[in-house]
């Protein structure tokens, strides 16, 4: 793994440990478990019609959504919320993130092998989907709050966008309404529910957002002064900065007053805005693209803000720290280790320490640390322009931290910093402060000329070549900009402001990446402590032994010179007694015989000491002969008293152990009993539970020969009552084996313990003994033989017992024996004669399964017969159809037809039903204009007329509530009323669909609303050129018998007094002004019956009408038009209701 790539890992698990701690806060914590309970309570419910699991467009609709979220903020939510890590190939692996969304988030394995089918594949017991439904929407809730929770705290450091440029979504909230618009049962605003739980959503993503802030042309991108203010923003922090732009930029005033932000800051902070040659920089010389001026601003932003902002003053003080003590305990070590070179430089820097005054403190500490670095190798930086000039400082610096990205044998140490070609065509050393140690191996060929030109090119190229390691370098570390070309270094004077801002971004990376290598460096530093000191005491020990040899060879000299002089002294006295021979004869001779005496003394005080110490050494020899006959004897001694306490241990545990082998006999026979009386009862069970089953098939069989005509629904029912008895049955058994194995489980603990007691009380008891046994064989020279005879007895008695007790075990053992052996008999028997009835009863369920199989072919079979039937009767309603327009078609119907196939083929989708609820349900919930309103109520009168897909639309999306909510905010003026009409007219086309009934009685004060309208509109007559001639208050009336012709509704309104009265007094007035309406009438038809008109009297019509209020959709021979008279409205809702009219 590359350091880059290894980087990214390090970045990304910080990022993982920041949401993780963001998750787990107690804000986050209490307002999960607050919506764990809202799921758990039903408060939150996945509607019964919406298989996020099964319906694939759902899946997809789901999946399309949370992808309209950034790859990274929706990698980083996933694994936060899931506490797992999601193996992707990048950031940007869409495909993977859809992949763990589906099989992660809208399914669950553990749910599903929880709910599995035994033996059914991918079937799935009841419940099932309740808890996927209750697992995806917790998921789906608590990821999106959290990526919203996460924007706002600005998780990710460069702070990207949530969501994708070009997604459909641009806010949490419209996530959450679309989800509990499309998939929640009676929630509206979802985003209001989930702040009351503590999860607020509330980000929304503004253009300023998604606005390209990438900088390719200094020039003209940053003209605006967005991209300035910006990078200001993430420089110091300070996010309200963005608050003060105008965007977007489009005259000179709005980019002066950006660029006016950034120079105001600047300004601010003591930063003085003039370039190299003292002009000042204004904010329109950047707007004008003043290319000095711009750059001497950027280079004033970088010194001002980069350089603190990219070093971490402490971690960089300490680094210096830590490799002048490593540099040290090098130094040290070399010194010992070369101890033999006496002379050691110890030159102190010269450096005149003026010469950096003028910069920061953080710039000090950076030179600081190069200095560091480089006195491992001997190198010293004066400067940040020609010390870098041949890339051998930057060589070192990542050489120091990372060997294996620049070999130290590919660093080119010949450059014109140490080797310089003079005018005159002579190669010198360099005078540089390093070029002390260096040494000159240039051969003297290469005083020419033209050597010297080939010599400063081979220069250049060796400065180029550390370039371009330093290049090759930085690519594979990743994270420092490529500022610097060897062109620009090279041969000449580098650029200080550009040296600096790149040596900021190489120390902070290498210090980024220095706890990769900071445990070698510091191994390193403990081994040089370690091998300093090893080498200091050697070197101390090689020093003491010197010296001692160098004593020693002194004093063997000394002997030496003192005997070549005492050689000569003989010499010459041998010459001066040879020619005083006969004077010194005499006193020679005396001497010669006082040489042989001294010998003969020696020798024989030689062979007296050597027979001295013969007689001593045999007399050493025998007193050891005798200790060692003593302690033979005291050994034999010791093993016999050893011996015969031996022999009373070996009686004692003989004893012992045939008294435990009848108690392990008597524990064993007793396990033997106790499995043996479980297996009976378990027979018993099997027995009890065989006959259930034989009771329940015969049982079974009844009902099925009963039945056997009856519908194919009983028979269904029947099989899976039988199927049911049976699983219970199975239970039964199972309950009965769990609790033997139970039973079985505790008896085998109880049998443990009772054995560790017993062992546990034979090691006690052995432990007495053996004390006991010790004390004895200390006591036993003390004891009497009185006390040995009372102990042989006391043996001889046990044996005797032993003897007895086994005998009776033997006859005990073979009478039980023969009593188990004829229990066994007994039992075999009955055991084959259950297997018998076992038998008898598995004939009889594959008889009952046999005639179950036949009943279910034989529905299988009408089942084929009845498709088959319907597609002869469709088949046929096909050739009467086309008989009869074969002889009946005349021009008109083919124009018709033809018209009809135009219509249709010139269809456009934004026509078509669902579209246009879509887009009505849209301006409804969004627009508030009464224009936009009425236009969308006209679109849902129309295709909840016709449509009673778009009645459950309207009815899931909440906008039921919303027609409500606007009634009551309508008066009584024109346009009111007219949208009035169209919403009571919706409302009554979603009320007469029985699967939508119950939303529109749903709605909270739904009652009390449309009274409220019968109330307000009692005495208008409504429009009537509209379509079917209703009014508002016939309407309303139909509308409130249509949702109370259920007897439970019923009840419920006449459970209340007050509206009971409200109704009673609107049919008074009602029946009041009909009656004076009707006396009217009568009186204009008397009269004009004098004149000559016959009088016509009014046919009352039946109000007992509700049951045949049905959908337009239905066709019905007995369907009738809307009332129209509002005294048989009100009556129609009096008769519903079962009011009285008097």
């Amino acid at each position: 793994m590359s350091l880059r790539a290894y980087t990214a890992r390090c970045r990304l698990n910080r990022l993982r440990r920041t949401a993780c701690c963001l998750f787990t806060s107690e804000k986050m914590v209490k307002a999960i478990k607050k919506l764990e309970i809202e799921i758990e309570n039903r408060r939150l419910i996945v509607r019964k019609d919406k298989h996020l699991w099964k319906d694939i467009g759902e899946r997809q609709k789901v999946l399309n959504w949370l992808l309209s979220y950034n790859p990274l903020w929706l990698r980083i939510g996933l694994e936060t919320i899931y506490g797992e890590l999601i193996s992707l190939e990048d950031n940007s692996d869409v495909t993977g993130l859809a992949m763990f969304i589906l099989n992660r988030l809208l399914w669950n394995p553990d749910i599903a092998a929880e709910y599995r089918h035994p033996t059914v594949p991918h079937l799935y017991r009841d419940g099932h989907e309740e808890a996927l439904s209750k697992f995806t929407l917790k998921k789906l809730l608590l990821l999106v709050c959290f990526l919203d929770h996460a924007k706002l705290s600005r998780l990710i450091d460069h702070d990207p966008c949530l969501f994708c440029k070009d997604a459909e979504f641009k806010a949490s909230k419209e996530i959450l309404l679309a989800f509990s618009r499309d998939f929640l049962s009676g929630e509206g605003d979802l985003s209001r529910h989930l702040g009351f739980l503590g999860l607020p959503v509330s980000h929304v993503q503004t253009p300023f957002d998604e606005f390209d802030f990438s900088v390719t042309n200094l020039a003209v991108d940053l003209q605006c002064g967005v991209r300035l203010v910006r990078t200001m923003e993430l420089l110091t922090q300070n996010w309200n900065l963005s608050k003060k732009l105008r965007i977007p930029a489009i005259s000179r005033l709005q980019k002066m007053h950006n660029v006016d932000i950034v120079l105001q800051i600047l300004k601010s902070r003591g930063i003085q805005l003039s370039d190299e040659h003292g002009n000042s920089i204004l904010s329109k010389d950047i707007v004008d693209r003043h290319r000095e001026k711009t750059l001497a601003l950027l280079w004033k932003i970088v010194f001002a803000f980069q350089v603190d902002i990219s070093l971490n003053l402490e971690q960089l003080k300490e680094e210096i720290h830590f490799l002048k003590y490593t540099h040290s305990i090098k130094k040290s070590l070399s010194a010992v280790s070369c101890r033999s070179d006496a002379i050691i430089n110890k030159k102190k820097d010269k450096r005149n320490s003026g010469f950096f005054e003028q910069y920061s403190e953080n710039v000090k500490l950076l030179m600081d640390w190069v200095n560091a670095v480089c006195a491992f190798y001997n190198k010293k930086v004066e400067n940040f322009t020609v010390s870098f000039s041949d890339g051998r400082v930057l060589c070192y610096l990542i050489h120091h931290y990372h060997p294996c990205y620049v070999p130290f044998d590919a660093i080119c140490q010949r450059t014109t910093q140490t080797v310089e070609c003079t005018q005159t065509g002579s190669v010198v050393l360099n005078s540089s402060s390093e070029s002390d140690d260096s040494t000159l191996d240039i051969s003297l060929k290469s005083f020419d000329p033209e050597n010297t030109s080939e010599l400063h090119k081979e220069l250049l190229e060796n400065e180029k070549k550390n370039f371009y390691l330093v290049r090759s370098a930085v690519r594979d570390l990743g994270g420092i900009p490529a500022m610097i070309h060897h062109s620009d270094m090279s041969n000449t004077i580098p650029d200080e402001k550009v040296v600096i801002t790149y040596l900021s971004f190489l120390c902070a990376r290498l210090l980024d990446l220095r706890k990769e290598i900071r445990a070698a460096r510091l191994i390193q530093t403990a081994w040089r402590k370690y091998k300093i000191k090893t080498e200091l005491k050697l070197y101390k020990e090689r020093d003491k032994a010197a010296r001692i040899i160098q004593s020693a060879v002194i004093n063997f000299l000394t002997k030496q010179r003192v005997k070549r002089k005492i050689n000569a002294t003989l010499v010459i006295q041998k010459y001066w007694r040879r020619v005083l021979a006969q004077r010194k004869l005499l006193m020679l001779k005396k001497e010669k015989l006082e040489n042989v005496q001294n010998k003969a003394a020696t020798v024989i005080q030689a062979i007296w000491r050597r027979y001295k110490a013969k007689k001593y050494l045999c007399k050493v020899r025998a007193a050891c002969k005798i200790q060692a006959w003593y302690r033979c004897w005291r050994a034999r001694n010791e093993y016999l008293a050893v011996l015969k306490a031996v022999e009373i241990i070996q009686g004692c545990f003989y004893a012992k152990r045939e008294r435990t082998r009848f108690l392990k006999m008597r524990a064993s026979t007793i396990i033997i009993q106790r499995k043996w009386r479980a297996i009976l009862s378990v027979r018993m069970a099997h027995e009890h539970l065989m006959a259930k089953k034989h009771r329940a098939a015969c049982l079974i069989q009844a009902h099925f020969r009963g039945h056997k005509r009856r519908q194919l629904f009983l028979q269904q029912k029947s099989a899976v009552l039988i199927i049911q008895r049976h699983i219970r049955a199975w239970e039964a058994g199972k309950c009965e084996r769990i609790k033997y194995l139970e039973l079985k489980k505790s008896t085998v603990i109880l049998q443990a313990l009772v054995r560790g007691w017993l062992e546990r009380r034979k090691i006690l008891e052995q432990r007495a003994k053996a004390r006991l046994l010790h004390f004895t064989a200390a006591a036993y020279y003390h004891l009497s033989a009185l006390r040995i005879q009372r102990a042989y007895k006391v043996h001889m008695a046990m044996k005797n017992a032993n003897k007895r007790v086994n005998s009776a075990i033997c006859i005990q053992r073979w009478f039980r024996a023969k009593l188990e052996r004829k229990r066994f008999i007994e039992k075999y028997y009955s055991i084959i004669k259950i297997e018998h009835e076992v038998q008898e009863c598995m004939n009889q369920k594959n008889r009952a399964a046999s005639v179950i199989q036949k009943a279910v072919r034989h529905f299988l079979l009408r089942k084929r017969q009845e498709k088959f039937n319907s597609r002869i009767t469709k088949l046929q309603a096909l050739w009467r159809g086309y008989s009869w327009r074969k002889k009946h078609d005349c021009t008109k119907i083919k124009a018709i037809r033809l018209s009809l196939q135009m219509v249709n083929r010139e269809i456009r989708e934004e026509d078509k039903l669902y579209k246009r609820t879509t887009l009505a349900l849209h301006y409804l919930l969004t627009y508030k204009h009464l224009s936009a309103i009425l236009e969308a109520l006209k679109h849902l009168e129309v295709v909840t007329r016709l449509s009673p897909h778009c009645c459950e639309n309207m009815a899931e999306s909440g906008a039921i509530s919303k027609i409500f909510v606007l009634i009551r905010s309508c008066n009584r003026s024109v346009p009111c009323m007219e949208v009035i009409r169209y919403a009571v007219q919706v409302l009554l086309n979603v009320a007469k669909y029985e699967k939508t009934t119950s939303a529109v009685y749903d709605v909270e004060n739904c009652i009390h609303t449309l009274l409220e309208l019968l109330q307000m509109y009692r005495e208008k007559p409504g429009d009537k050129v509209a379509d079917k001639g209703g009014s508002i208050f016939t309407k309303t009336c139909c509308l409130l018998a249509v949702l109370l012709k259920t007897t439970n509704r019923a009840s419920d309104v006449r459970s209340s007094p007050k509206v009971v009265d409200r109704i009673y007094s609107i049919y008074k007035l009602t029946a009041r002004k009909h009656k004076i309406n009707a006396e009217r009438i009568l009186n204009n038809q008397k009269k004009n019956s004098s004149i000559g008109i016959p009088f016509i009297p009014e046919t009352p019509i039946r109000t007992r009408i509700v049951s045949r209020l049905k959908p337009d959709w239905v066709l019905r021979r007995d369907s009738i038009e809307e009332i129209t008279n509002s005294l048989q409205a009100i009556q129609m809702v009096m008769d519903t209701l079962g009011i009285p009219y008097q």
